[in-house]
């Protein structure tokens, strides 16, 4: 599969919106909401979001799985990609390579706030 850079914002926007403490948010609830992706594409940007240490995830083997809690580096990716212009600046960057990991968008996104902060 493919991860998908937008349904990795979307999704931990909605995460962020929608998990309350000491509460779950299945991945049925964020794909219902975020209808225009599969529940393939929400399970496997959950399971890579797990995997590189911004969420906490319960994988069921019927497909499914429960978002837990988003972690203090899950947090700081979202801080970075969270502005729709910023978004947009580095989605244009990163259209120009064939594939670009999750850190390397933190990394544009974090450079792009410097830039417009004139620091």
């Amino acid at each position: 599969m493919k991860l998908i850079h937008d349904c990795v914002r979307d999704v931990m926007l909605d995460i962020e919106n929608n998990l309350n403490l000491h509460e779950t948010v299945t991945s049925t609830d964020i794909q219902e909401r975020l209808n225009k992706y599969s529940h393939d594409d929400i399970y496997y940007t959950c399971q890579k979001l797990q995997e590189a240490g911004y969420l906490k995830v319960d994988f069921f083997i019927d497909g499914s799985c429960c978002v837990e809690s988003m972690t203090y580096n899950g947090h700081q990716f979202l801080d970075s990609i969270r502005d729709d212009g910023i978004w947009k600046e580095v989605k244009s960057k990163i259209s120009k390579l064939a594939s670009v990991s999750l850190p390397i968008i933190h990394q544009v996104a974090s450079q792009a706030i410097i830039s417009k902060l004139g620091l």
